[in-house]
């Protein structure tokens, strides 16, 4: 599985970033999803500090990395789609989210 931390250079200045992660997200996710029906999946954040970038991720477990925080308690909606839960997490949580770089 990808980690944020993994993938130089995708660091989110604008809301269209953030939008283009999570549907990256949601594309592995799906893949997941598929080959393991039973589990359940979520999205996580972590937030932009004067250290770091921010991101997000979606996985079944809490990453590693102790500063990533539940952005939704839902988990990813098993019988939606990609595109239905990309809209259903866009125009709820994802606005909120303290994850775009300050540079």
């Amino acid at each position: 599985m990808k980690t944020f931390e993994s993938m130089e250079g995708m660091n989110m200045k604008t809301e269209t970033d953030l939008q283009n992660r999570l549907l990256a997200e949601l594309k592995q996710w799906f893949t997941r999803q598929c080959a393991d029906q039973h589990r359940d999946f979520y999205l996580w954040y972590l937030p932009t500090t004067a250290e770091h970038d921010g991101g997000i991720i979606i996985c079944s477990d809490k990453p590693v990395n102790p500063e990533y925080q539940l952005a939704m308690p839902e988990r990813i909606r098993k019988g939606d789609t990609v595109e239905q839960n990309f809209i259903r997490i866009r125009s709820g949580v994802l606005r909120s989210l303290p994850v775009l770089s300050a540079d």
